[in-house]
């Protein structure tokens, strides 16, 4: 009987539920870090670690038990995971409090999903041996059946931001999760191998393995972890400074996905062309890092679809590689994917956990492009001979570059006095064109690429303190961001990430005035003063400098709940906002932890005041914009409380979304901002009030200026739930 639709569904639908549980458990897991844009890649290193000791599972016992003896066992690992049913996702919002958050998350999902994890991963690679090893036809190229596992892996990942999130709660997933593993283990029944020839049941064939070149086999750990390395920095970049939500970690691990889609098919699509652009987008990639260094932006939409773009050429390019020098003997087969696998946690591995111990910025997306083309550079080399014209080119583009991204900026502040955006584009131009023309000079000498690569990269780690004229204070990297304090005349900065997120005159007379988005003038401020008697407990989520605890005077108590505690050591350290508030007699306090489990533990109707000012660069935590958030903060918050948001973000418009989560909880919402009129020391601001006293939102209005502009029903997005929240719509909502 022919069969061989039975194989595609099943390797189709193993990898379909392995890529679906990830974005659910993942996303169940943000509430418990507050949201922290490395969540994800955290529970990547742990989805691959699940992968890989499949792979060596199912090479190492195909090998010593062969393909049919080993089909008995691999009937107990499918059949184990039903002992894990139904999941049990309760714990994973309180978190593991004392440990790295990569531990952290190891932990919670091990203990949740690993051994059902373990199963789905052997599933493709022992079906690919057991075609190969039956009588179809299609047993000549079984690598067809990894283009199967990845389209499904992709359709996983599509599916659920688009239908499995918005219209299913997480414990129907869940159910119908299972649902799904149990049709994929019945039709098993139907691929077992049974009246196989008898070299199949007596023992595997001579493993070939070693007549694979040692050449080979770090070519493809290379090619593998250069794809995976690009894939979490992309994921990195965009959700550090958008929003770290299943939507934005979907498309670029989709656009990964869809690379091995195309060239693991029957006939693979990998266009000679293909390797004449990966020198092309490497180029474009490094001028948007040196952009970002200048704080230089494009449209939110713009900039990601261009980092997508890049990615998807740079994994085409590895993953093309990889299938132009697989193995022809079926016997390799399990050798090659477990290598590719190694390679694959490797990258991850750096990105992840390696480089934000190391660095104190996002290094590691320049870094990719440096392990890409050097992958490349040692798939495509038979000899690693370099010639002294090669090397007095590489020197002299090395001088070059140096001068490009360190030099002219130095010079810049001479040139341009005044740092505005038109002499940032400006200076931008003049340090990108060097480097544009000799990288594009040495395009195709990979080796040389990649050199010049590292060099530029290095560099411009001077770039962004030189161009802003600024004294570097300190640089910290964590797993919650990447803080920088720097001085530039009489302020210090705090910045974290892209954003700015505070600052303070270091001398002077305004030493302790607040600034940029708490400055007097500003909304949040003006009702600090102009109702601070009214508020005896202050609750705050997000501590940046701490400025807005100025406001308080004695007798008021101030909570800061903060994700991260090195932030309060930024604050205390750097800034004396915090000093300034105690001496005015506020009793303030310090948790540490998800801000939203925080005030949800609180004694009901115990705040006045509760201010939500949480950002990580530009980054929002979505879990703490939701309805059930503001649920959680009005049984805190007493009849007459009053929920402060602070709302202004450079890529996403979260106003309408704050009007509707508050309509459909029957709330009382304005709004007002200092556009138009901004203070020197301020910076535009835009702030939401909420509360169930509409006596107290009227107040706002009619005394000290907010308005409501609410909208029509129809112009208002739908509520943002646990379960459902629209970044997309967010981006490309317009004014009202």
């Amino acid at each position: 009987m022919k069969k061989i639709w039975v194989y595609y569904v099943v390797v189709f639908l193993s990898a379909f539920l392995l890529f679906q549980i990830q974005p659910i458990t993942s996303k169940a897991l943000l509430p418990g870090f507050g949201g922290s844009y490395l969540v994800w890649g955290a529970c990547m290193v742990f989805y691959q670690c699940i992968l890989l000791a499949g792979y060596i599972f199912a090479h190492f016992m195909q090998k010593w038990m062969g393909v049919g003896r080993y089909a008995k066992l691999h009937w107990l690992l499918l059949l184990a995971p039903f002992f894990f049913c139904p999941f049990d996702f309760a714990g994973f919002e309180e978190g593991i409090s004392g440990v790295p958050l990569a531990v952290a998350v190891f932990g919670m999902l091990f203990l949740a999903v690993s051994l059902p994890l373990l199963a789905l991963s052997t599933t493709s690679l022992v079906l690919q041996r057991w075609l190969a090893e039956s009588s179809l036809e299609e047993r000549r190229n079984p690598y067809v059946l990894y283009g199967a596992s990845n389209l499904g892996s992709m359709l996983a990942l599509l599916t659920y931001p688009l239908i499995v999130e918005p219209l299913l709660g997480r414990d129907m997933q869940g159910y119908l999760w299972w649902a799904g593993y149990g049709v994929m283990v019945i039709l098993h029944i139907i691929c077992m191998p049974r009246n196989m020839e008898g070299r199949v049941f007596d023992g595997e064939k001579q493993d070939s393995a070693s007549h694979l070149s040692k050449h080979r086999l770090v070519a493809w750990f290379l090619l593998s972890m250069a794809g995976s390395a690009m894939l979490l920095a992309v994921t990195n970049v965009i959700t550090f400074d958008v929003a770290s939500v299943p939507f934005l970690w979907i498309l670029p691990l989709s656009v990964y996905l869809m690379c091995f889609v195309l060239t693991f098919k029957k006939k693979a699509w990998y266009p000679n062309y293909a390797g004449s652009l990966l020198y092309w987008v490497v180029i474009v990639g490094m001028i948007l890092y040196l952009m970002a260094q200048l704080r230089l932006t494009v449209p939110a939409v713009l900039l990601v679809l261009i980092h997508l773009i890049i990615l998807f050429v740079v994994c085409l390019n590895c993953s093309g590689r990889l299938v132009r020098s697989k193995p022809g003997n079926e016997s390799d087969l399990t050798a090659f994917y477990l290598v590719m696998a190694l390679g694959g946690l490797a990258g991850s591995l750096v990105v992840s956990w390696v480089i934000p111990v190391l660095s104190n910025s996002l290094v590691e997306y320049p870094l990719a492009f440096v392990f890409a083309v050097a992958a490349v550079a040692f798939a495509e080399s038979k000899s690693l001979r370099i010639s002294r014209r090669m090397l007095v080119e590489t020197a002299l583009g090395i001088v070059l570059l140096c001068f490009a991204v360190v030099c002219i900026p130095w010079k810049a502040e001479t040139l341009f006095p005044e740092m505005n955006k038109m002499n940032m584009q400006i200076l931008l131009v003049v340090m990108a064109l060097p480097v544009m023309l000799t990288l594009r000079y040495v395009a195709g000498r990979s080796v040389q690429f990649a050199v010049l690569l590292l060099a530029v990269t290095v560099a411009s780690a001077w770039t962004e303190d030189v161009v802003m004229g600024a004294k570097g204070i300190e640089k910290l990297r964590n797993f919650y961001g990447v803080y920088k304090v720097y001085d530039k005349g009489n302020l210090r900065y705090l910045q974290h990430g892209t954003t700015q997120h505070g600052r303070q005159y270091i001398s002077g007379p305004k030493v302790g005035v607040p600034l940029a988005y708490f400055h007097p003038t500003t909304p949040a401020a003006e009702v600090m003063t102009r109702c601070s008697s009214e508020f005896s407990n202050i609750g705050m989520i997000g501590l940046g400098t701490g400025a807005l605890t100025c406001y308080a005077g004695a007798g008021q108590t101030f909570t800061v709940y903060e994700l991260d505690p090195d932030n309060l050591l930024i604050a205390r350290e750097h800034f004396t906002y915090l000093d300034i508030a105690e001496n005015n007699g506020v009793k303030l306090g310090f948790k540490f932890g998800d801000g939203r489990i925080l005030v949800r533990k609180e004694q009901n109707d115990s705040l006045d005041l509760l201010i939500i000012d949480a950002f990580n660069s530009g980054s929002i935590p979505v879990h703490l914009l939701t309805v059930e958030a503001m649920e959680d903060y009005f049984k805190t918050l007493k009849a007459d409380g009053l929920l402060l948001i602070h709302v202004s973000n450079k890529v996403l418009n979260l106003r309408p979304v704050i009007y509707s989560n508050s309509m459909a909880l029957g709330l009382a919402v304005c709004q007002k901002d200092n556009a138009g009129s901004v203070h020197p020391d301020a910076e535009d601001t835009y702030w939401m009030a909420v509360s169930k006293n509409k006596a107290s939102i009227e107040f706002l209005v009619k005394k000290l200026g907010w308005w409501q502009d609410a909208g029509d029903e129809k112009s208002r997005p739908r509520p943002w739930t646990d379960r459902y929240s629209n970044i997309l719509g967010s981006i490309m909502k317009e004014e009202w």
